[in-house]
Order: structure tokens, then sequence, then C-alpha cells
């Protein structure tokens, strides 16, 4: 397509005007164009919930506390401490 004529040069030029130690970079460019080159379309990585109109969510989630280390935790402890990380998760 017309915009992926466009948009392979662009990450071909980008590419090869970089710096070798940007490696991290240079990977990320690499696989975008062999993607392009492949003719796959961009993946949706993640899905949201509309937490609004969504009724009856329930989250799951296991929580291992090594006990041997920290004999002293209460469980209300963690849940306050998991209650406050999906709070941040949320905001």
């Amino acid at each position: 397509t017309g915009e992926t004529n466009k948009y392979l040069p662009e990450l071909q030029a980008e590419k090869d005007t970089l710096d070798t130690s940007f490696t991290h970079s240079i990977k990320l460019l690499t696989a975008e164009i062999d993607r392009i080159q492949k003719g796959e379309t961009k993946k949706d990585s993640e899905t949201y919930l509309d937490l609004f109109t969504t009724k009856n969510i329930k989250l799951k989630e296991r929580v291992l506390i090594p006990v041997k280390q920290y004999p002293k935790v209460k469980i209300h402890q963690v849940s306050a401490l998991f209650f406050t990380l999906f709070s941040l998760f949320l905001s």
C-alpha cells in the first residue's frame, strides 16, 4: 500500500543512521522492517475492559509470599498492599 511504501524506507533510513551502540533500537527497527516486508498487520497487543459499562468484574491473582523470609506478614497486610497496587493500576 501507499503507506507501507512510505513507511518502509523511513524505517530503513532511521536504522542506517543509528549508532551501533543503540542495539535495542536496532533490534526493534529490524523486527518492524521484517514485519512490514512480510505483510503482517499491526498486532493489538492489549485489550482493555470498559470498567464503567461492564458489571460483575472478578479479578483473581495468586500471590506467593516467601513466609520463611517474612514470617510476620499477615494476610490482611497483603490484601491491603494488593488493593493499593490495583488502585494505582486503575488510575
